[in-house]
């Protein structure tokens, strides 16, 4: 595969058709996308992403742009694009990639860090306050997508039933993969039908979600935290995103704390459903089994299936023995 090296040449040409043929690009990272930092010369700092090919399509990028402008409108901290020289949001460029080119987006660089990067693998009590102000980001954010009539041509991907467990789900057949076991694809067979069950007794209507709002999308500038990384924005259940951010601490042995803390910051700015817990026990298994099939579908990201199937593999397990609760 490619190295972030690699795509100088591309960020290079996705920058002169932003009007920033003079910046220079810096590389942050590469694993979805591949994501460099531009200074611009007004002293604007702005991230550049060229895009998974074959993830989304241009219309559901645009889409992407029209919430974060309204979001960032009702005063979140979420990225906000820039245009090309010719008014499009997006520039195709060439690139080292087999599919020979992607999307290439700009968005503002929001000052601050990650809280990833600010609390690490730490879940201790220390950092629960983080996980309650999280929370009630959350219930910031779905308070704002719940009232939002989008525009005609807006389109993202559904997080329904189908999306998250049906023939063809969003993120790959995790139950078919070529890297299970028998007794493996059995559980993972399993979990499915309990997960496509479960969804469908659900009458909480879907709404915008982020969709990944998990530690390294949670946005620490000065006393507000805000959001990026909206990539995966769809059509879900509120409650699926509550299991992405919590997912982390999910097997931490005080984590029943750690949650009700995070439930207390989202019920502070927003109602719970009154099954609250058993949807959130549901959307982990969701997760788990969402993370099985994102993994073996990028291995130059995630690895080869001996690095990361035990553990997920072992959180099935405990997702499905919990399943009387949900």
């Amino acid at each position: 595969m490619p190295e972030i090296e690699d795509y100088l040449p591309a960020a290079r040409a996705a920058l002169a058709a932003f009007g920033l043929s003079a910046a220079e690009p810096q590389p942050i990272g590469k694993s979805e996308n591949v994501v460099f930092r531009a200074d611009a010369p007004d002293g604007t700092t702005w991230a550049l992403r060229l895009h998974r090919p074959g993830y989304h399509a241009l219309p559901a990028l645009e889409s992407d742009r029209e919430l974060t402008d309204y979001l960032a409108a009702k005063g979140m901290i979420v990225p906000t694009g820039r245009r090309t020289t010719s008014g499009a949001w997006y520039a195709e460029v060439p690139t080292p990639d087999p599919e020979g080119s992607r999307l290439a987006g700009m968005t503002l660089w929001h000052p601050g860090q990650t809280l990833a990067d600010l609390i690490g693998e730490d879940r201790a009590p220390a950092t629960w306050p983080w996980f309650e102000r999280s929370g009630a980001l959350l219930a910031d954010l779905h308070n704002a997508t719940g009232d939002w009539t989008p525009p005609a041509e807006f389109t993202r991907h559904r997080l329904d039933a189908e999306g998250l467990g049906g023939d063809s789900p969003f993120w790959g057949r995790f139950w078919d993969l070529g890297c299970l076991t028998d007794e493996e694809r059995n559980l993972l067979s399993e979990a499915r039908d309990h997960v496509i069950t479960r969804l469908a007794q659900l009458a909480d209507p879907l709404i915008l979600i982020h969709a990944d709002a998990h530690p390294a999308n949670v946005l620490v500038s000065g006393d507000a935290l805000g959001l990026i990384d909206f990539d995966d924005c769809a059509w879900g259940w509120p409650l699926f995103d509550l299991a992405v951010s919590l997912w982390s601490a999910s097997s931490e042995p005080r984590f029943p704390e750690l949650r009700d803390r995070f439930l207390a910051g989202y019920a502070a700015h927003r109602p719970l459903p009154e099954d609250a817990l058993e949807q959130l026990d549901l959307f982990l298994l969701v997760r788990t089994l969402m993370l099985i099939g994102w993994c073996a579908d990028r291995p130059e990201v995630a690895g080869a299936p001996e690095e990361w199937k035990p553990g997920l593999i072992d959180k099935v397990l405990k997702g499905i023995n919990n399943r009387n609760r949900t």
